[in-house]
């Protein structure tokens, strides 16, 4: 059965002027009307609003501009568009003045505002161009291009870097970190249009310790992580000792924990902290790694990495030798590259600090968006990417607004909590007293006197 209702919505200002809409809402399309409804009503507030706004500015503002031109123009929010012809003036002094553009924000040429373009920009960080493209016509009902998709990535990308490298600690952190845990790594991306085909990417972390979640699964506590790609080594340094600076209390650290691969980079990225007592220590991740992928098919690696850990390189280096001998050349190279690798890092390799946080983070932080199947960067690209990246949980925030079922449950719980106004009154029943609480007859006379009290005093 088919049915329809006429209906009609009146948006009408302060002053008397405004319009009427006429509607129609049908049975069988009731998601469609009611979408088309919530556009029209959105369209006609914004035209009402807008044209009080320019003649409230005009008035206060240059009261003897002339008006030049009226211009059609689409105006791109988070959740809605509305197209709308603006007025132009000529002041006095010949410029021209576009009020509305002025008090909404808008550059010259710009189509969108800072939250729409934030809101794109955290779904990139998910998503490839094209699946942004798609999904954010969903939400906005405005169709984009994967390729405005990029240049609004690059934007917001680029403002984000300038930020982090430019920042400058005012304060000193409050979290206090008697030992603070560094570890840094990095990972390759492929490049596209730039004179190198792969670029490094350095991630760094810092962490007071671990937390347990449940079974084997923990957290970090008080985790910081900084990112940069084509950074030189100074600046790099100067970044993570701004970052560090600001949130831990860097006088209360005594020992700093430096876990990586070796590479010479990674060892002097914490330099500039002013820590004097600082450990370096070989990831046990890249130990076992080496070893296994150079010795795996010949020796027993977890006699070996236990023999290393608990009488050190010395006990184990005769061992690989032998098992360098009488191996075709390119294993032998392999696996006296991986002697070497050990052999330099032998003061390093120390058991009793649970370090190798830094090879996960750097996967979903960076490998999982930038380093897929297909996927190559241009440098700016990179960069912008690499930033929103870094601050993607800020810009979901700021973009998106979550009912976790947690937070639905504690409003619930609260809303139930609350007094209805009226006096309870004292009362005692033997049968709740002598009885067995969870029987039948219990919960009955409870919810008859009050739901909201204990069953027992």
């Amino acid at each position: 059965m088919t049915m329809k209702v006429n209906m009609s919505i009146h948006v009408q200002r302060e002053n008397g002027e405004g319009k009427t809409l006429q509607i129609a809402v049908r049975s069988e399309h009731l998601e469609e009307d009611i979408r088309e409804i919530v556009n029209q009503t959105a369209q006609a507030v914004s035209e009402e609003a807008f044209s009080d706004f320019e003649k409230r500015m005009k008035a206060s503002q240059y009261p003897k501009g002339v008006s030049v031109r009226t211009q059609e123009r689409c105006y791109q929010f988070q959740r809605f568009s509305i197209r709308y012809r603006r007025r132009s003036y000529r002041l006095p002094d010949g410029r021209i003045w576009t009020p509305l553009d002025e008090l909404l924000g808008f550059t010259p040429y710009q189509r969108r505002t800072q939250k729409a373009e934030e809101q794109i920009s955290a779904l990139a960080a998910s998503l490839s161009y094209r699946d942004t493209a798609q999904v954010n016509g969903y939400i906005g009902h405005q169709s984009i291009s994967p390729s405005t998709v990029g240049r609004v990535v690059r934007r917001i990308g680029q403002r984000l870097s300038a930020q982090e490298q430019s920042y400058q600690a005012e304060e000193p952190g409050q979290t206090k970190a008697p030992r603070l845990f560094c570890e840094a790594d990095g990972i390759w991306i492929a490049l596209q249009k730039e004179k190198q085909r792969k670029m490094e990417v350095r991630v760094a972390i810092a962490y007071t310790g671990k937390q347990y979640i449940s079974g084997s699964r923990k957290r970090l506590k008080n985790k910081v992580c900084i990112t940069s790609i084509g950074l030189p080594g100074q600046k790099w340094q100067e970044m993570i000792r701004e970052k560090l600076y600001n949130h831990y209390d860097l006088q209360s650290t005594k020992t700093l924990v430096i876990g990586g691969d070796g590479s010479p980079w990674v060892g002097t990225s914490f330099d500039l902290l002013g820590v004097n007592n600082a450990i370096r220590i070989l990831d046990p991740f890249h130990v076992k790694r080496a070893i296994s992928s150079a010795f795996g098919t010949s020796l027993p690696v977890k006699e070996v990495i236990h023999q290393l850990y608990s009488h050190g390189f010395v006990s184990i280096e005769k061992t690989l030798l032998k098992a360098c001998v009488g191996v075709p050349d390119a294993m032998a190279k392999v696996r006296l590259d991986c002697l070497q690798y050990l052999r330099n890092h032998a003061d390093e390799i120390i058991r009793g600090f649970s370090l190798g946080a830094i090879e996960s983070n750097v996967g979903k932080l960076v490998a999982q968006r930038m380093k897929t199947r297909g996927v190559s960067w241009s440098l700016d690209g990179a960069r912008a990417m690499l930033a929103i990246l870094e601050h993607k949980k800020e810009l979901f925030s700021n973009s998106f607004q979550f009912l976790t079922s947690k937070t639905l449950r504690a409003s619930s719980k609260k809303t139930r909590s609350k007094s209805n106004g009226g006096t309870v009154h004292s009362a005692s029943f033997p049968i709740l007293k002598s009885g067995k609480l969870s029987a039948p007859y219990a919960s009955l006379f409870k919810a008859i006197i009050n739901d909201d009290l204990p069953l027992s005093s």
